[in-house]
């Protein structure tokens, strides 16, 4: 057998283990620790917005390089508070409330402290006169299905219209809807 290569075969494995850790801690190095703070600690909690503010999303500070030259990315924190989907005018401090069910399913739903526990029927739609804001409207599918909601002003002052629609999409499905007394509706 011919084994004068076996040596230099140790060798240059040994020596590309060691180029490798090498690479590794210099990698490791370069990237440094934490990332600097920005600014001084808060140590007392922010002040909560007044009931008539609406939420402000902070500007995003530009992409700077990583340190291997490619963009960092930075996201957005999610808002602190929901946005509104619609805004309706309440009318003395009312409002109509126009719901049309566009599924072939029925839809349970309830204005909580309000009304019991009612139907709305696949392909169909009710109005609900004079309610008093602010409410919490609930709605289901009995079946379980997911409901995509659409919540939209109309040109009478005071009306709300609600559409009902089917979705697959979890993200999209919501169980509530709140009209606040400054008329910004919220779908939780």
């Amino acid at each position: 057998m011919f084994r004068s290569n076996l040596p230099f075969k140790k060798i240059s494995l040994l020596a590309a283990t060691c180029g490798g850790l090498l690479v590794s801690l210099a990698t490791l190095s370069q990237a440094g620790g934490p990332p600097p703070q920005q600014g001084k600690p808060v140590s007392q909690p922010a002040a909560t917005p007044a009931a008539n503010e609406e939420p402000v999303s902070q500007p995003t500070p530009a992409a700077s390089p990583s340190p291997r030259g490619m963009p960092s990315t930075t996201t957005d924190a999610p808002p602190r508070f929901p946005m509104p989907s619609a805004r309706v005018t309440p009318a003395e401090g009312m409002v109509v409330i126009k719901l049309v069910n566009s599924t072939n399913a029925v839809i349970n739903y309830q204005i909580v402290g309000v009304t019991p526990q009612r139907t709305l029927g696949e392909q169909s739609e009710i109005l609900l006169k004079t309610i008093q804001v602010p409410i919490t409207l609930t709605y289901q599918r009995p079946d379980g299905g997911l409901l995509l909601v659409r919540p939209q002003a109309t040109a009478m002052p005071g009306m709300l219209q609600v559409s009902f629609g089917a979705t697959t999409d979890l993200g999209t499905d919501t169980k509530s809807l709140e009209i606040q007394e400054d008329g910004k509706v919220i779908l939780n």
